[in-house]
């Protein structure tokens, strides 16, 4: 090959090089911690006339969860966020005039959300970025406890409770510690409205059916470390 060829190939590999170079991850995966408080709101339990004394409500304890999020670029500032985590077992506390009985269950909540995602670039290391959209929370075994059934007069109950739909925003800032790695620190607030059914085993009368609706607006503070690619 005549060096005149070689000297045009080497001269067009240097100029795709800092082209190559400059390109910028821009979609993230996240793991981390956040602590959320449920801010519990309870109707009162219903049942057949009779069989459930008035003013028993529902709580829920807040909890520390480990949280996932998946940020999907989509145009220039624009981005898909898939939120999410491992599912926590929430503990349920009686409250209103059953107070007193403490812990009366738990629950494994799932909580997937997607949003649409706003960023801010400020500086090279520093970003804002704000999000708003849909959470489907919905529940797996739920189960009283000894304590639950006893109040009740009964031998053994069996919990479910309605899935969720609902909105959810989302506020952060975000530190870069080098061209993959970064730190973000976010709020996040969801809604959430669900009904617990709980079917109690009563000896002399069989199963008794009593309900409570609960309306919950966790606030979500998560410190996560994400990685750009």
């Amino acid at each position: 090959m005549k060096r005149s060829h070689l000297t045009l190939m080497a001269s067009l590999l240097v100029g795709l090089l800092p082209q190559a170079q400059a390109q910028t991850p821009v979609n993230s995966i996240q793991l981390g911690v956040a602590g959320v408080d449920f801010n519990a709101k309870s109707h009162d339990m219903t049942g057949p006339a009779g069989t459930t004394p008035p003013g028993i409500q529902a709580d829920v304890k807040d909890k520390q969860v480990w949280a996932l999020v998946y940020d999907r670029r989509i145009d220039g500032p624009w981005s898909f966020t898939f939120q999410g985590g491992l599912p926590p077992v929430l503990k349920l506390k009686a409250a209103g005039t059953a107070a007193a009985l403490g812990e009366i269950g738990t629950v494994r909540a799932w909580f997937p959300a997607v949003m649409g995602t706003y960023t801010w670039e400020a500086n090279s290391t520093f970003a804002l970025h704000a999000g708003a959209g849909l959470h489907y929370t919905f529940f797996t075994n739920g189960a009283t406890n000894t304590v639950y059934d006893g109040a009740f007069g009964g031998t053994s109950s069996r919990a479910k409770f309605s899935p969720s739909l609902g909105p959810i925003v989302k506020l952060g800032g975000t530190w870069s510690l080098n061209r993959n790695w970064f730190l973000d620190l976010s709020y996040s607030k969801y809604w959430i409205r669900t009904t617990a059914t709980v079917t109690t085993a009563t000896p002399g009368v069989g199963d008794i059916e009593r309900k409570v609706k609960v309306r919950t607006s966790p606030d979500v503070l998560a410190l996560t470390l994400g990685y750009r690619f």
